[in-house]
């Protein structure tokens, strides 16, 4: 009984392990995409294209709620660019907007899934939200001006306090209080806005 407990405990360890490291894949791929495009390197872009979209919808379908669908369509964009590298015909701004989407895409997702566990699903998950934080300013150059310096000023806002969400019991609930607002902010205009 108690190698079956063992063994199961391994098993959840290793399927949470799995799903962390494929968050840093996807991060990791979207930015390698972007440089590619830039260097004009047609093979390994467009295995990185193709990776990359891999990597996207694994990403909707293990975590993607109620934006699953927007994030699928996001990925089916992204793996049709792949003939276009091989054709020469590729654009680098239509690549760069995609991207760019996903990236808030996942960004705003993986905030919005952490808001539904209300404050509780903000504690101990400052690496999670900074990610997202990280995406999310990467992401926002698609936006228009005045949606740009919104998003701007909440991601400035909430990373002030990011940090204290790993701390001790009674500082990380006011601190999740405190960027439960604003995050519901950031969740909310882009939901309006991608």
């Amino acid at each position: 009984m108690k190698n079956y407990v063992l063994i199961g405990f391994i098993a959840l360890f290793l399927l949470d392990f799995k799903a962390f490291a494929q968050k840093e894949t996807l991060v990791e791929l979207l930015e390698k995409t972007i440089l590619l495009s830039e260097n004009e390197k047609t093979t390994e872009l467009k295995d990185a294209i193709g990776d990359a979209s891999f990597a996207v919808e694994s990403e909707a379908y293990t975590r993607g709620n109620e934006m699953k669908n927007r994030i699928l369509k996001e990925a089916k964009v992204l793996k049709s660019f792949i003939p276009l590298v091989e054709d020469g015909t590729l654009k680098k701004d239509s690549l760069n907007k995609v991207v760019n989407t996903i990236r808030l895409l996942i960004g705003v997702n993986q905030i919005n899934n952490l808001l539904g566990e209300g404050k509780e699903g903000l504690i101990g998950n400052a690496e999670t939200i900074s990610t997202s934080i990280s995406l999310l300013q990467k992401g926002k150059v698609i936006l228009d001006n005045g949606k740009q310096q919104k998003l701007s000023d909440l991601l400035a806002d909430v990373s002030k306090i990011v940090s204290e969400l790993d701390s001790k019991e009674a500082n990380a609930k006011g601190a999740a209080s405190s960027a439960k607002k604003t995050l519901g902010k950031i969740v909310y205009l882009l939901k309006e806005t991608i």
